[in-house]
């Protein structure tokens, strides 16, 4: 049994018994046993990183972090614009909208690790933790479906309890994260101030 999985991966690894030179592709690890000494000559990725072609503000980004970009932007814009401009603690909120936040929350929330830029990473990071944390909010713990329209949610506010809890942690918290949602859009689609002459 032993040598059947000894036998098994070796065909896959370099022959290193019979050479100290090792040409090792830069994706791939190697495994070296009883050596004394080695000598590797690493070869370049397959995949070259990519140029940086792309503007970003101010900022130059590679074609990948564009790409991405561009996919969490389309992912990202109406329900940003939305959450703006919409008071959940005055008016009723699309149950949708919810729905969209917790979908592309559960998409990036390991793809925002993706980028290159650490500029985008923080952003991007950064709307990720505004969106997670609004979602509590907007949690059916505090919330609850409006009777003449159920696709919508309104806050509950039937007891002196729900009342306090609305005015004292409720709107302060989303107007505060309404406004870093605000930054965030701010951020994600920067314009270049015009020059005043």
């Amino acid at each position: 049994m032993s040598n059947k999985l000894t036998n098994r991966t070796s065909e896959n690894l370099p022959n290193v018994l019979s050479s100290k030179n090792i040409t090792q592709n830069g994706k791939t690890n190697a495994v070296i046993q009883h050596a004394e000494t080695v000598n590797i000559n690493v070869q370049p990725s397959i995949n070259p990183p990519t140029g940086l072609n792309t503007m970003f503000g101010d900022l130059k980004i590679s074609d990948n972090d564009a790409k991405l970009l561009a996919e969490f932007k389309n992912d990202y814009k109406n329900i940003l614009k939305y959450c703006i401009r919409i008071d959940p603690t005055g008016e009723a909120f699309d149950i949708h909208c919810l729905e969209l936040i917790d979908l592309n929350y559960t998409r990036w929330q390991f793809d925002w690790r993706d980028f290159e830029s650490e500029k985008i990473r923080e952003i991007v990071y950064h709307t990720l933790k505004n969106f997670n944390e609004y979602l509590d909010y907007l949690s059916d713990q505090y919330m609850i479906p409006l009777l003449a329209n159920p696709n919508f949610v309104i806050y509950k506010n039937q007891s002196r309890e729900d009342g306090e809890r609305l005015r004292e942690v409720i709107i302060p918290n989303t107007i505060r994260i309404r406004k870093e949602l605000r930054d965030r859009y701010l951020e994600l689609w920067p314009v270049k101030e015009p020059i005043v002459r």
